[in-house]
């Protein structure tokens, strides 16, 4: 008698094992033999029934047979999802430390989470064979009647059925009835123009392109383009000669904001044939462009981080635009890098990536500079526009209104003046992470390290995150005596205020997360700032620096850049330099020369320089020099231990005993800092702490993860304290 097989099934819940469980009662071994990881199967857990993902089959389990509950019901005949797909949910979870069930849900959209039918809903209605005997049952409706009429000679699908009257009660009293039951038939795709003549490419362009269609399996390429450089058509035309190879592109950009620009730009190449994924879509939407990706229907698909796990037919190239962005960087639950993945992505399915950036991340910038990325440039504006003109303004002991200097207030009355537009960018870190002295710039810096004091006005103190030297905070500036501290970061709100009191009769658009929570309100303002002839000020945060096309903008002032300038992560000096990159690149994308006013209370700053007058890979490549110097990413690998807790002095208990523990376990060259609180040290009330690893790269590093996670996993610790690791942190809040 052959042993029964046992199902390891994961299942979407915070816990990192698979799952035994015995097939359901209605299974011979012949079905279940033949099941293929990445099925979905329902299976009692606790008091419910979840969905779950199955991971392996084995003969036997180390759990006694008597022990074990069967699996309700096997849900798919066959896999959804490939087993590349099913291999990078598995690695996923291994490197990212993190439970294989969540995982593997992100590989599904979610109705089919909950147990949906794959198809993406029965979209049509046809007569069942009573139906077809002109019933009785509907003599006294006559909209009933006119509906069996209308079926008579085909099945229909319910959004003409919708169009020419039908209401859904109409069609569902007929279906209750027996009359009609739904199907499936494939809408008519719309008719697409005749394709226009494509752009003519400058040589560099022209490059990029020819060498990308030459690529055949996988291999990691950078366009580095700037500014307005037409980075956007090289990626379509290297997608049409993809597509036109029968294969389909995945395209990631970094927010949901972007979406409309860029898929707009898309389907008028492509038309019918592109997809969009994305959170802001309905369940039944995403259901249906999953189901296009996975079937082959759809060509491209444009998505946000989470379409990275959508199953295609046959995956012919990725494309991640603005691949340095930090909205690819997971930032709660499984804290994954979508760019990271993407590449892992590429390797499993053996086609090329293409990763574009005005401002690459330093982690990339190291993958060309060891030779394991091939680098295209695009040096030159694509369209007859110029860089900007820089001003560095010194606001030290200037009067500001709502952080807008005298000087900056001018400037956008000059513009306006002109009927042009002015762009002001604030950074979006609304509290200050450093004491500063408005009079004469005097930072508050660490005795003992090469670094600035974190602000914890909770404990009224200074510290120090690398050393963990503390001191109270100082009443008057040490260097001058002034009371005048300055908070780093003025809010875009307060800003907004000042601005209707300083120009009452122009149009103010605000932008960012409070007046913005959708692409399609981005759509609005973008349109209404792209179709005002007359001037007007945009007000923004980081979602301006994105690759928005605002053709009359002429002057874009930065607002408070000291608060990345005195920020205590190490990723500062590179975000800096990008934002002040990615910023200064709104300016004169049009005809019109533009102008960049920044502001600053440290205006002899090197990085402010090096930015005017040097070109971007070289700035990079110093900041990597000394990330190598330091040990730091990516030359060395960071995990992040978070605690929380209404109690302070438990989370900062459970993470020294996390330290102790940890210190007893791993080499000698790693390196613990902490327990200390967080710098927003106390969030929806609970204290917060954090205990960082650091360790130098080396082959197969990222194993200790596991072993951070599953000594936390057995920390006794109190009900209401949570913890969490972040592997690569990019947020160190």
């Amino acid at each position: 008698m052959h042993p029964m097989p046992i199902l390891k099934i994961a299942v979407a819940k915070p816990l990192r094992s698979t799952f035994d469980y015995l097939p359901p009662l209605d299974c011979d071994d012949a079905f279940i033999a033949k099941l293929q990881p990445g099925t979905r199967i329902e299976v009692p857990f606790g008091k419910s029934h979840l969905v779950g993902v199955l991971v392996s089959r084995a003969p036997e389990s180390d759990i006694h047979k008597t022990k074990l509950k069967r699996a309700s019901r096997i849900i798919d005949s066959n896999s959804l999802i490939s087993g590349t797909l099913l291999e990078l949910c598995l690695w996923a979870a291994h490197y990212y430390a993190h439970p294989i069930g969540e995982v593997l849900t992100l590989a599904f959209p979610p109705l089919l989470r909950k147990g949906a039918e794959t198809t993406p809903s029965f979209n049509a209605v046809k007569l069942t064979p009573e139906g077809r005997l002109a019933p009785r049952g509907i003599q006294r409706s006559p909209k009933q009647a006119a509906l069996v009429e209308r079926l008579q000679s085909h099945a229909m699908t319910k959004n003409t059925l919708r169009t020419e009257g039908f209401s859904n009660a109409v069609i569902k009293a007929l279906i209750d009835k027996g009359f009609a039951t739904t199907c499936r038939i494939d809408e008519p795709v719309p008719a697409t123009e005749p394709p226009q003549p494509l752009p003519t490419l400058n040589p560099e362009q022209d490059h990029a392109v020819k060498q990308l269609s030459k690529l055949r399996g996988f291999a990691a390429v950078l366009l580095y383009g700037i500014t307005g450089s037409g980075k956007t058509e090289v990626y379509l035309q290297a997608i049409a000669n993809t597509v036109s190879r029968g294969q389909q592109v995945m395209v990631l950009i970094p927010e949901i904001a972007l979406t409309p620009q860029t898929a707009s730009r898309f389907q008028e190449r492509f038309g019918a044939a592109v997809g969009v994924l994305h959170s802001g879509l309905t369940e039944v939407q995403r259901a249906r462009e999953w189901e296009r990706a996975r079937s082959g229907k759809l060509q491209v698909l444009l998505g946000t981080r989470s379409a990275l796990f959508t199953p295609f037919h046959t995956l012919g190239l990725i494309v991640v635009d603005e691949e340095h962005d930090s909205a690819y960087k997971q930032q709660d639950g499984f804290r994954y890098h979508a760019r990271d993945l993407a590449i892992k992505r590429a390797q499993l399915e053996g086609c090329p990536i293409v990763l574009g950036s005005a401002t690459p991340s330093l982690e990339t910038v190291s993958n060309v500079v060891s030779g394991r990325f091939q680098r295209f440039t695009l040096s030159t504006r694509a369209s007859a526009a110029t860089l900007p003109t820089w001003q560095i303004t010194d606001v030290r002991q200037q009067p500001l209104k709502a952080g807008l200097s005298l000087a900056l207030i001018k400037a956008c009355q000059d513009t306006l003046n002109k009927e042009e537009q002015a762009l002001l960018f604030l950074n979006r870190r609304g509290f200050a992470h450093t004491l500063l002295c408005h009079d004469c710039g005097w930072v508050a810096h660490c005795d003992h390290c090469d670094s600035r004091m974190v602000i914890h006005k909770r404990q009224n103190k200074l510290r120090c995150h690398h050393c963990q030297a503390q001191k109270s905070l100082p009443k008057n500036c040490p260097n001058c005596h002034s009371h005048q501290w300055q908070g780093v970061g003025y809010g875009t709100e307060r800003a907004e205020l000042a601005l209707q009191g300083l120009f009452p009769n122009t149009p103010i658009y605000r932008i960012d997360s409070d007046t913005v929570s959708s692409a399609a309100q981005l759509d609005t303002v973008l349109q209404a700032i792209n179709d005002n002839k007359n001037g007007c000020l945009i007000l923004g945060t980081q979602m301006l620096a994105k690759g928005h096309d605002l053709a009359r903008v002429t002057l874009v002032g930065i607002v408070d850049t000291d608060a990345l300038l005195f920020s205590s992560d190490f990723r500062a000096e590179e975000r800096l330099t990008q934002l002040l990159t990615q910023v200064s690149g709104r300016s004169g994308r049009g005809s019109r020369q533009g102008s960049v006013m920044l502001q600053t209370h440290h205006p002899e700053a090197d990085i402010f320089h090096q930015v005017i007058h040097q070109d971007y890979w070289e700035i990079a490549r110093s900041i990597l020099a000394a990330r190598q110097n330091n040990g730091l990413p990516p030359f060395g690998q960071l995990v992040m231990m978070h605690a929380d807790s209404k109690d302070p002095s438990e989370a900062e208990r459970f993470l020294a005993l996390a330290r102790q523990t940890l210190n007893s376990i791993l080499p000698n060259s790693h390196l613990l800092i902490g327990p200390l609180p967080a710098p927003l040290s106390k969030r929806a009330g609970k204290f917060r702490y954090q205990l960082t690893w650091l360790a130098p790269h080396e082959k197969n590093l990222h194993r200790f993860a596991n072993v951070i996670a599953d000594t936390l996993t057995r920390l006794p610790h109190k009900h209401e304290l949570s913890w969490s690791i972040d592997i690569d942190p990019h947020e160190f809040l």
